[in-house]
């Protein structure tokens, strides 16, 4: 009996190995802010459904489509939940221990087709659940949860830019900065507008650094940087058309051309000038009278 019952055990254990590959696990701390994103979305999508199972009961949270976002008033956290439809995310702010479950986003396309992603989400108590406190990492900040280290939430990201131009092009390095950043991941986009917008264009780095190459005719200019952990997340926003200053080269330009003209003119005013002179001392002294 225990040699047939091995097979299926093992059976099971392979199904529910396979079922969690399907799930994205965030962990949070009592109290932090938790960011659940997709790490890829279509450019294009008709409308996005967020729900949950908390403790085997399911909930809708919120549904978003092009006339707006319309939200569970009944759900137990609604006070505390956002969608930003910029990069899909749901966020829940000060999290309890009541909001670990599975999560799961809905993506409808235009194509009647659809993307399904899954977070099971962890939150843990002041120590972890566990009755003693546990061991702490050796700077002795940061409580150690089911064998894992909880990063820093993080910080606000600041964007510097580094700009050369050179024959009409320019060439920008954009480089996302999180103060104390550890376990972070970074995702760049772009669009026409400060504010995030469905149709922002996602790119596809995952870097803190992206290089970049503006044109005059370039209309995308708003680059956002969306840097992330396991239990935060923060974005931030640059305008590179300023530092693309494409109407200051131009007048520099014209500016420089209007002198080259001057001084051309300057040149053959003086020139006229000399022959003019040149030609009235020869006609001067062909008509003074001969002596006798």
């Amino acid at each position: 009996m225990k040699g047939a019952l091995k097979p299926l055990l093992l059976s099971l254990l392979l199904l529910l190995q396979a079922g969690e590959c399907q799930e994205v696990k965030v962990m949070a701390a009592v109290g932090e802010t938790v960011q659940l994103q997709p790490k890829t979305w279509p450019s294009s999508w008709v409308a996005i459904n967020w729900k949950v199972k908390l403790h085997l009961e399911g909930y809708w949270i919120l549904r978003h489509d092009e006339k707006g976002t319309s939200a569970n008033p009944l759900l137990i956290f609604a006070d505390r939940v956002s969608f930003h439809p910029g990069n899909l995310s749901l966020k829940i702010n000060s999290v309890t221990e009541k909001e670990s479950g599975l999560y799961t986003m809905d993506l409808m396309l235009g194509d009647s087709s659809g993307i399904t992603n899954n977070f099971r989400l962890f939150v843990l108590g002041e120590f972890g659940g566990a009755a003693s406190p546990p061991p702490r990492s050796p700077r002795g900040t940061q409580p150690l949860s089911l064998g894992l280290l909880l990063p820093d939430r993080i910080q606000q990201p600041i964007i510097k830019a580094s700009t050369s131009q050179e024959h009409g092009q320019c060439y920008l390095t954009l480089s996302c900065l999180v103060p104390k950043a550890a376990w972070v991941t970074y995702t760049w986009s772009q669009g026409i507008s400060s504010q995030p917008a469905p149709e922002d264009h996602r790119l596809e780095e995952y870097q803190a650094d992206l290089q970049l190459e503006i044109t005059k005719s370039s209309s995308n200019t708003f680059y956002r940087c969306n840097a992330s952990n396991a239990i935060s997340w923060g974005m931030a926003t640059i305008d590179v058309e300023p530092l693309c200053n494409y109407t200051a080269n131009t007048l520099a330009e014209a500016s420089s051309l209007s002198y080259c003209q001057a001084k051309g003119l300057i040149l053959l005013l003086v020139l006229g000038v000399l022959i003019t002179g040149t030609v009235a001392v020869h006609i001067m002294a062909g008509r003074q009278p001969k002596q006798d």
